[in-house]
């Protein structure tokens, strides 16, 4: 065997054995065994789809937070027009308030009166002012006369109707 042989020929390292902690862990330094970390400078490959599943969950994330503002904005715009609403409740009861005292002030026997005098111009009722109206008896009306056909004779024969 060639000297050139031997340097290129693998060499067998010694197995070291690792070194234990009593406490479980070990530094990145020192010598790994199967199934440790992978040596300072060389990256382990994500698995197959990865980067899609990733994508799947960012996008689901987002849909549900735009959903989540949405509502929000919803529940928001709500608040707002409950409330306009409430504030216009409130001016139209103030208003109906407000005819009903008015209502009542013009309903009131006193005020009938003062406005009769002063814009009518009537005045209170007297014996004097009375006037009696009597109607003209008028005679009851003839009663309708039906002519009726009958079995025995002609069609012109007037009877009088009960």
């Amino acid at each position: 065997m060639s000297l050139t042989e031997q340097t290129v020929a693998p060499r067998k390292r010694k197995r070291q054995q690792p070194l234990s902690f009593a406490h479980g862990w070990s530094r990145r330094s020192d010598v790994r065994s199967k199934g440790s970390l992978p040596p300072a400078g060389h990256h382990r490959r994500a698995p197959a789809g990865t980067s899609l599943l990733l994508t799947l969950i960012v996008a689901v994330l987002a849909g549900i937070g735009i959903v989540r503002v949405h509502a929000s904005t919803r529940v928001l715009e709500m608040g707002a027009e409950i409330t306009t609403l409430t504030e216009e409740q409130a001016e139209l009861l103030d208003i109906q308030r407000r005819l009903s005292a008015e209502r009542a002030y013009l309903r009131h026997p006193d005020q009938i009166a003062r406005y009769a005098r002063d814009q009518l111009g009537m005045v209170p009722m007297t014996p004097e002012l009375v006037q009696e109206i009597r109607l003209k008896e008028v005679p009851p009306p003839p009663e309708p006369v039906v002519l009726a056909a009958t079995a025995d004779g002609p069609a012109n024969k007037e009877k009088p109707t009960p």
